[in-house]
């Protein structure tokens, strides 16, 4: 049977997120030290600038940082996710349930999916948990199951 999400669409995704975060960070640096350049700023000021952002994790390299560490949970996530999601159509799993956490911490898009069944056709069609298709992008929380899951606690919503 084949993966659902295959190992290379996911070393794309996340190559091309890493990319793009250090294409941003490469153009505010740049901006920033043209920026003090033009305002007269000297070279040993532009300097310690950068390494007290460094240093203190400031709006600079503390953004890349954060951005880099989004990026690197999102890929494990996608990674669980497939893992998971393969595993179950190779047991011949053929329909999926939408669980939510439930609570004030589901977005809109996810909780109209609430206990939906279907197909992993469908669910990749329409954008499965962690694909960033919702407005919750890699924070969601959902998981789908086996339609026969009947385990602890699914009978709606799970609250945290």
């Amino acid at each position: 049977m084949p993966e659902v999400i295959g190992s290379e669409v996911m070393t794309v995704v996340i190559a091309n997120q890493l990319s793009t975060v250090t294409a941003k960070t490469v153009l505010d640096l740049t901006t920033l030290i043209q920026t003090m350049k033009t305002s007269g700023v000297s070279n040993a000021i532009i300097k310690e600038t950068l390494m007290a952002d460094l240093a203190e994790g400031g709006r600079l390299f503390g953004g890349f940082k954060n951005q880099i560490k989004n990026t690197v949970k999102s890929g494990i996530g996608r990674a669980s996710n497939a893992a998971t999601l393969n595993t179950f159509s190779e047991a011949g799993i053929k329909e999926f349930k939408w669980q939510t956490i439930g609570g004030d911490n589901v977005c809109p898009d996810c909780d109209e999916r609430a206990d939906e069944i279907n197909s992993i056709e469908y669910w990749k069609t329409v954008g499965i948990p962690k694909s960033g298709f919702s407005v919750c992008q890699d924070n969601c929380l959902c998981e789908l199951l086996p339609a026969s899951y009947k385990g602890e606690n699914l009978s709606g919503k799970l609250v945290r």
